[in-house]
């Protein structure tokens, strides 16, 4: 993966691209943040300022706003380096998996010293009664 820098060089580059071959001009940042909020229902709306470091280099959004940016300007987010959508959803279901394994694991360990206590405290029972 290219340095952040690089990265955020090349969205910009291919953010301006797209919206100079949709309006054949570079348009502003009010402008594009207007048309990025028309067009988003899933994501937060942006605001100039983002819209800004966007078009200058300064800033990458994030993967729900990329893929708002991908269907309004037809980015190719691959292109940039990033990773596919399918990519980022493999690897999520592989964490869930993962993290559902690690959370049996505990609950089952959990069980283990429940019972360990439960029988633990019937031999101290057991002893207690003996004693007394």
């Amino acid at each position: 993966m290219p340095p952040k820098q690089a990265l955020r060089d090349s969205f910009s580059l291919s953010l301006v691209n797209a919206l100079a071959l949709r309006y054949r001009e570079i348009p502003s940042a009010a402008f594009v943040a207007k048309e990025f909020n028309l067009r988003t229902s899933t994501s937060e709306p942006i605001t100039q300022e983002s819209a800004r470091r966007w078009l200058r280099g300064l800033a990458i959004p994030e993967l729900d706003k990329l893929l708002v940016l991908r269907s309004w300007l037809d980015l190719d987010l691959n292109a940039l380096g990033m990773p596919s959508v399918e990519a980022v959803e493999k690897r999520n279901a592989e964490l869930k998996g993962s993290t559902f394994e690690k959370q049996e694991e505990f609950i089952n360990t959990t069980k283990s010293i429940k019972d360990a206590l439960q029988v633990l405290m019937k031999e101290v029972q057991l002893l207690e009664e003996k004693l007394a």
